[in-house]
């Protein structure tokens, strides 16, 4: 190797190296409500009628499960509440919201209105063989229903967001032929649980995640060795054990590679996602040396901000 070839080498093994990772970020739910890293609460109003005494808490319970399993990775963690309706009361209105967030001290609050369920729709029965008389027809109910549900987030726009829907569902249940349709029907009240949690867990959906793959780089030097592991902990999504190996490598006086790993720990706070971390060690960054990646990661950190 020649004397220049020889230098060469020496400073390709000095200069920063990048390396880029496609990552599959959460965005904003359909609904346009970000949900992620808040707190939840779930309630639901109960209008006395003694009518719905299965459908509407199971509606909660289960609108309250299907975000547990996208954002709380299945664990109990949204908090459900029994309000009784008051007649004269605006559910669209701030302060009621506003209040209710307060007793919760939740940040995002959800309220079911009581269902206005519509006249029952009775389908032509269907036998069942090898039963007793009680339990030897099976009759299908299409229970159609109106509801509305209000969502205030304390971190985001001062103002309440009305969802409406109109939708049904069929019920079957067991009955005897001298049963009339009406006393059949107003029978399935009190077992429409299962109903209930189908039809929260499909109004949860337009809250639920939505996911882009997005492009992020991290920095690296041949030497020290630390520079790899701690590259290789982030290609493996180990977060905590790659920001602690680039923490070891601040101890430098080489203003460049602690400028890169701080910009890799602001990097890896964001995804994390401590925002405000995030842009703490990217200030440490810029202040030590200005990286030519530092404005776009600037950028993406002040715009998930923003729509916290």
């Amino acid at each position: 190797m020649t004397i220049l070839a020889a230098a060469a080498a020496v400073l390709a093994a000095c200069s920063p190296q990048v390396f880029t990772m496609n990552i599959d970020m959460r965005q904003p739910s359909a609904s346009g409500i970000n949900v992620a890293g808040k707190t939840l609460s779930v309630a639901w109003l109960d209008d006395l009628s003694g009518q719905d005494t299965a459908f509407s808490p199971a509606l909660a319970e289960g609108f309250s499960q299907a975000l547990e399993k996208d954002y709380f990775g299945g664990e109990k963690a949204i908090a459900l509440y029994r309000m009784e309706k008051d007649f004269g009361g605006d559910y669209a209105a701030r302060d009621t919201l506003v209040n209710y967030a307060l007793a919760s001290g939740d940040d995002l609050v959800f309220l079911f209105e009581a269902p206005a369920f519509g006249p029952l729709k009775y389908s032509q029965r269907s036998p069942v063989v090898g039963v007793s008389r009680d339990s030897s027809q099976v009759l299908t109910v299409t229970v159609p229903y109106s509801l509305n549900l209000y969502v205030y987030d304390t971190m985001g726009k001062d103002t309440v967001r009305v969802f409406r829907g109109q939708t049904e569902f069929q019920h079957k249940t067991f009955c005897s032929p001298d049963e009339r349709d009406e006393d059949v029907g107003w029978r399935i009240w009190k077992d429409l649980e299962g109903d209930g949690t189908r039809a929260g867990v499909k109004a949860a959906q337009q809250f639920l995640s939505t996911w882009k793959a997005e492009r992020y780089s991290f920095i690296y030097y041949d030497a020290p060795e630390a520079w790899s592991t701690a590259a290789q902990a982030a290609y493996e999504y180990r977060w905590h054990d790659a920001i602690k190996v680039w923490m070891t490598l601040l101890d430098t006086k080489n203003l460049e590679k602690r400028s890169c790993a701080a910009y890799n720990i602001a990097t890896a706070c964001y995804l994390m996602g401590d925002y405000d971390l995030a842009i703490k060690w990217l200030d440490r960054s810029d202040k030590d040396q200005p990286l030519s990646l530092s404005a776009g990661l600037r950028k993406r950190i002040l715009a998930r901000k923003e729509i916290r």
